[in-house]
């Protein structure tokens, strides 16, 4: 036994002295007591964010809802200043894209758009477009040749100062031209007692010229406890081949204030305000093919006023959003009875339900419209041109009482559902014209008429890769004894219903499908004439080489129905259209 001991001690020292020899140390301290925990106070890394600007113009074609909406919106958030990524690569901007394209009726098209590049403080840019048809009807010679086209280039700019105030302007100008083709051989021959070649295309071609200049000045100043403001003046000469003249200037401002109420929600004040005022003028010297020898019995020429001016305010609580104000409008455009005063109500009040995925909106509104000739002729090209005081520039006045509903059901699911009913004074419609033999020219006319109206539409969105969407209305009608100014009694040109089915497909950002269906009710026509029910097939597709080569075809009218949206006009068949749109990049 002390032979192992003493052994064992050995053995132990040669351990310690090996351990002296490693450097090594195995050391265990525990210490019991109170404790303070102490984070000293570091610098902060101060790399704020930025978001890249890249200027990159992408053509896309928009298919609106066919819900109305409300146009001036009723929130502006406030302003976020854009930050900075320190040392990120500049990318490179597509800032211009020209597309042409060619299709059949001979329909050359053409669209060429430049501007500048990255800049914090100023844009500016052009566009060229054109786009016309000069053919004749493949199955319907008797009708003659079907012509219309559209040129216009537009120049525009802006430039910020003071990163407060915004300064914008654009100069353009348009020029359109079609035929009034609705008359036949037979027509022609025993109406006139003339062939088609006794006349050329001058004879019933109508040409309008428009010109317009915009300027603004905007404070981009949207805090809150501080006043906005911004101002706008539109100028527009319109001159066509019947010697007519219309000159419009518009002056428009909007004053906006934002506030908090109770420290917990948020109000915004605005005013708004607008005149309209048109001068026409007309020399009857030169008038299309059929004018008869009947006295036109309105004075052409005027100059004539509308003026509106809408307070109103917002305020945002708990899900419930309330704008409330009123317009106030002065109809100075018609002489004939005179200026008449209007009082309209603005009020919208918006519920969010179930966390916002059911949005409940009841709204109130009105206000004036004028109806100049220039917005006249691209409803109806085949006006005619001795627009009297009555018929150019009389002013739509409107009350409307709106129910809507917005229901998300997912992610990927939306409905919208609404009814409406509308007060309409001086509803503007058309009938043919007593002044033209051939019945190839209309006439504008105003009814006063009260409107419901149901609809609502779903729509069904998968990851951007496909969305479907379906909805339609049904229009009902009653006439009044109020206000109009030439009553005829009859809702011309306006379908009791409608509806739209459409599909668009993302096929991994190279190919782009787009497949729209669209059914009209029948409509009445002036001569006791019942216009068909029209449906239409219209499909496109897009093929994405890179991001400056595309390839795109369009079919429209592909059901090659005949049908006719103005009496004694038929349609083409079917319009094919496929072209390229190529951009060329800058570093």
């Amino acid at each position: 036994m002390k032979k192992i001991i003493i052994s064992t001690a050995l053995l132990l020292c040669s351990a310690a002295l090996f351990a002296q020899n490693d450097n090594t140390y195995n050391e265990s301290v525990v210490v019991k007591g109170s404790y303070t925990p102490v984070i000293d106070q570091a610098e902060k890394l101060n790399f704020p964010a930025q978001i890249t600007d890249t200027l990159s113009r992408i053509e896309h074609t928009y298919h609106y809802t066919i819900t109305p909406t409300r146009l001036r919106a009723m929130y502006e958030p406030t302003r976020i200043r854009a930050a900075r990524i320190i040392g990120e690569p500049a990318t490179k901007l597509y800032n211009n894209y020209l597309r042409l394209g060619f299709g059949n009726y001979w329909s050359p098209l053409a669209d060429l758009y430049w501007s500048s590049t990255r800049d914090r403080l100023k844009t500016y840019g052009v566009r060229i477009n054109h786009f016309s048809s000069w053919d004749k009807f493949s199955k319907l010679p008797e009708y003659g040749p079907v012509q219309q086209g559209n040129t216009g280039v537009t120049l525009f700019g802006k430039y910020i100062v003071g990163d407060v105030l915004q300064l914008s302007s654009d100069l353009s100008y348009e020029h359109d031209h079609n035929l009034y083709y609705g008359f036949t051989d037979n027509t022609l021959q025993n109406v006139l007692g003339l062939t088609r070649d006794d006349i050329s295309l001058a004879d019933y071609r109508a040409s309008y010229n428009v010109a317009t200049w915009n300027v603004g000045i905007k404070n981009m100043e949207l805090d809150a406890n501080k006043l906005g403001y911004a101002v706008n003046v539109h100028l527009a000469d319109l001159w066509s081949i019947w010697n007519q003249n219309e000159l419009n200037l518009n002056l428009s401002g909007d004053v906006h204030y934002g506030f908090n109420i109770a420290h917990k929600y948020k109000g915004i004040a605005y005013l708004h305000a607008e005149w309209d005022a048109y001068r026409y003028e007309m020399s009857s010297d030169n008038l299309p093919l059929g004018r008869n020898n009947t006295p036109f019995l309105f004075n052409p020429n005027y100059v004539g006023n509308l003026v509106q001016v809408n307070p109103f305010a917002v305020f945002f609580f708990r899900g419930l959003d309330i704008h409330a104000g009123v317009t106030m409008g002065w109809d100075g455009l018609m002489n004939n009875p005179g200026t008449v005063f209007h009082f309209f109500p603005d009020v919208v009040v918006s519920k969010k339900l179930m966390k916002g995925n059911l949005v409940l909106s009841l709204a109130a509104t009105g206000g004036m419209e004028a109806n100049s000739l220039n917005s006249i002729r691209q409803i109806n090209p085949y006006v005619m041109p001795e627009i009297s005081q009555w018929g150019s520039t009389a002013a739509t006045s409107h009350y409307d009482f709106v129910g809507h509903a917005r229901w998300t059901l997912s992610k990927k699911l939306e409905a919208n559902a609404e009814v409406s009913y509308s007060l309409r004074e001086n509803d503007i419609t058309f009938t043919l014209s007593p002044y033209y033999d051939l019945d190839n020219v209309y006439q504008v006319a105003y009814n006063s008429l009260n409107r419901l109206t149901v609809g609502g539409d779903i729509t069904f969105v998968n990851d951007e890769m496909i969305t479907l969407r379906a909805g339609g209305h049904y229009y009902h009608y009653n006439f009044t004894e109020i206000g109009a100014i030439q009553p005829v009694w009859s809702m011309y040109y306006r379908p009791d219903w409608d509806a739209l089915v459409s599909a668009k497909v993302n096929y991994h950002n190279k190919w782009f499908f787009y497949l729209e269906g669209q059914l009209l009710g029948k409509m009445e026509a002036d001569g006791g004439q019942t216009l068909p029910m029209r449906y239409g097939i219209n499909a496109e597709v897009e093929y994405r080489h890179n991001r400056a080569l595309s390839f795109f075809a369009k079919m429209d009218n592909l059901a090659f129905q005949r049908y006719w949206y103005w009496a004694n006009y038929p349609s083409q068949r079917g319009l094919f259209l496929a072209g390229l749109t190529y951009t060329i990049p800058h570093k």
